[in-house]
Order: structure tokens, then sequence, then C-alpha cells
């Protein structure tokens, strides 16, 4: 079998699993639902089914006899080479100091009242 069956049995037990716990939880079906038990089923079936399935469509990536026989072929192409990495430099225009424009705030006297008078609570 291609594919990976594993990863589809596992990914589909809990999709079933988590979708028949999220019908509970949000009060779709009863607890002594019979869905709740046939949910994990039928996502470890449709996981198989899809990891058999798997790869979804045609390879696209080329075989290493298939790029042996194409360089045979033509001995004048060359495999496309990797655009060397930039390495990252610093930039020294940005400024990272943090400066504080705005002033520390005063306490207000006014609104404290005076000592003639405690405090309202």
């Amino acid at each position: 079998m291609k594919g990976r069956p594993f990863l589809g049995v596992f990914s589909g037990f809990f999709f079933g699993l988590f979708g028949g716990l999220t019908l509970f939880l949000f009060g779709v079906v009863p607890l002594d639902s019979h869905l709740l038990w046939i949910l994990p089923i039928v996502g470890i079936v449709l996981g198989l089914i899809m990891a058999a399935w798997a790869p979804f469509g045609k390879a696209t990536t080329v075989q290493p006899a298939q790029a042996q026989a194409q360089a045979q072929a033509s001995p004048t192409a060359q495999p496309a080479q990797p655009a060397p990495e930039a390495s990252p430099t610093p930039d020294d225009t940005v400024d990272d100091t943090v400066v504080d424009a705005d002033p520390p705030v005063q306490p207000d006297t006014e609104s404290q009242g005076t000592t003639d008078q405690p405090p309202v609570q």
C-alpha cells in the first residue's frame, strides 16, 4: 500500500472521536447515541482510504534513474545551481534608542484635600 496507512488510521480515529465529542458537547446528539461510537470507526475507514489514495495526483519529482538518463541524453544541459544565500547584514541606520516623550505625572495636590479634613471613603 502506498501512502501512509498508520497516519491515516491515527488521524481518522481522532477526527471521528473529536467530531463526536463536539456533537455531544454542543447538544446535537445525546450521550447514549450510537453515533458517538460510529464516528471514530468511520474516521478510521476514511483515513485508510485516503492513505491508500495518497498521493493525490501524479508524482512531480524526477526519479534518480530518470535524471541520469536525461543528463546523459543532453550533455550540454547543466543542472540548476541554487542561488547563494546572502548573509544578513546589520542595518546601521536603525536607531534602537527608546525615548520617553511623556514627562512624569505629578500628583494633584488640590484633589487630595487638606490635612484638616480626613479623606472621604
